[in-house]
């Protein structure tokens, strides 16, 4: 019957096409003869959080669910890793669930006219709500990443981009692989945005002043440099064990060079911007300019617990540096502000709630504050007795707002600073006991 053989092409055809909501889904193309993966990714607003207790409103990708037509995954700072093979034919759909027009560009691949993501050259912005099919084949195999290209001094400083791989069909043999994606934060821009926008700052950008209400990128000063959307001491430690052979793959998506060195290893450079190197460069220390990405192989042949950082000293300083660590020594691995980390991130969060006047939420994060305070307040009161009991005494005067029936917010908030300057105090005193 041809209905029925007519019927059956066109499910095959659907089957074909359709995406994973999880990501990224695998089919047969039958006229190119290609596997083809679907990613459907949506940018919306994100509370970034650099390290506990210090947050930035921000903007992200995740992923999304065509079939529920919601988020599949929280937006988040990079957005979530794409990864295919070569030869793969993509197919990225984009949900635009945030205020402002958006782009996707594909850096570093060399797409399709139609696919580059350039707003008002080949494509239109992505309005609010709106969505954008990027069609292309994989390019040759190497670390490309992904960003908006709307207003490129701002959109990816917020957080709008992530990391694209593309892997060879033959992978050579690692012991492990990373992924490290460099960016800056000025704190102002995001008080911009957010005052704009309506939305919670965050807490690293309410204490900042816009100088006459506008912000002009060519006044840009950013005050952090992360690693995956992190600053030190939030950006997890690379774990290695001896003998083993890691590619790193870095790339850089902000807007500052950046020099990114290994104590105690050197490390081989195999490949550039995508390509392979014919000759890999021997080093400990790279430049790497924005939009340049790098494929690193280090081979872990040094015991111990060595930092990696950028060695341009106010970058280091102020966010960009990890440590790697070998198997066998973890134990002696000193996270560094680790016992007030929870409590600066509940705040935080307190902090958040406060400015949308949500009173419920609020006594949640106190309540769970409150817990982890008790954990340290009596190492706290060793140090000082009379913080530890100034601490605690905010907490209860913050309790009583919160219990009565018409909450005095303007009060609410001069006892929330006073709680944030006391915890401040406090953090360094329990990190000069650490350090000891």
């Amino acid at each position: 019957m041809w209905w029925k053989r007519t019927a059956m092409m066109i499910a095959l055809l659907a089957w074909v096409v359709t995406g994973c909501s999880a990501g990224a889904s695998k089919a047969t193309d039958h006229q190119a003869k290609k596997p083809t993966k679907v990613f459907h990714l949506y940018a919306a607003d994100v509370n970034q959080e650099l390290a506990p207790g210090k947050t930035l409103y921000s903007w992200g990708f995740g992923l999304w669910d065509p079939k529920k037509n919601q988020p599949a995954s929280p937006a988040t700072v990079p957005g979530p890793e794409l990864r295919v093979t070569e030869g793969d034919h993509v197919k990225v759909i984009f949900h635009n669930r945030q205020k402002e027009p958006h782009t996707i560009h594909f850096h570093g691949v060399d797409n399709s006219f139609q696919g580059d993501g350039t707003p008002g050259v080949s494509q239109k912005e992505v309005e609010q709500n709106g969505t954008y099919t990027y069609e292309f084949d994989a390019p040759a195999p190497g670390t490309y990443f992904y960003h908006c290209h709307v207003e490129p001094d701002r959109h990816p400083e917020m957080g709008l981009y992530g990391a694209f791989i593309v892997e060879p069909k033959k992978k050579p043999h690692y012991d492990g692989e990373f992924v490290w994606m460099l960016s800056e934060r000025d704190p102002k821009l995001s008080l911009a945005e957010g005052t704009e926008a309506g939305k919670y700052v965050g807490t690293e950008a309410e204490h900042e002043h816009l100088d006459g209400g506008d912000y002009d990128t060519v006044d840009r000063k950013p005050k952090f440099f992360t690693i995956n959307g992190k600053i030190d001491p939030a950006i997890p430690p690379v774990q290695v064990k001896k003998g083993g052979k890691y590619l790193i793959r870095l790339i850089n998506a902000g807007s500052d060079v950046h020099v990114i060195h290994t104590h105690g290893h050197h490390f081989q450079v195999i490949a550039s911007d995508g390509r392979p190197l014919t000759k890999p460069l021997t080093k400990d220390t790279i430049t790497i300019g924005p939009g340049e990405r790098y494929d690193l192989v280090l081979t872990a042949n040094n015991p111990g617990i060595w930092p990696v950082h950028c060695h341009i000293g106010p970058h280091s300083t102020h966010g960009m540096h990890m440590l790697m660590v070998y198997k066998g020594y973890e134990n002696r691995l000193h996270m560094h502000e680790g016992r007030m980390g929870k409590i600066m991130q509940e705040l935080a969060e307190i902090k958040e709630f406060y400015h949308e006047k949500n009173v419920d939420k609020i006594k949640v994060e106190l309540g769970e504050l409150s817990t982890n305070y008790d954990q340290v307040r009596g190492i706290l009161a060793q140090k000082d007795a009379q913080l530890a009991n100034s601490i605690q005494q905010s907490g209860q005067a913050i309790a009583q707002q919160l219990t009565s029936s018409s909450p005095n917010f303007d009060q609410l908030g001069k006892l929330i600073t006073q709680l944030e300057n006391q915890l401040n105090q406090a953090q360094e005193k329990l990190g000069e006991e650490a350090a000891h």
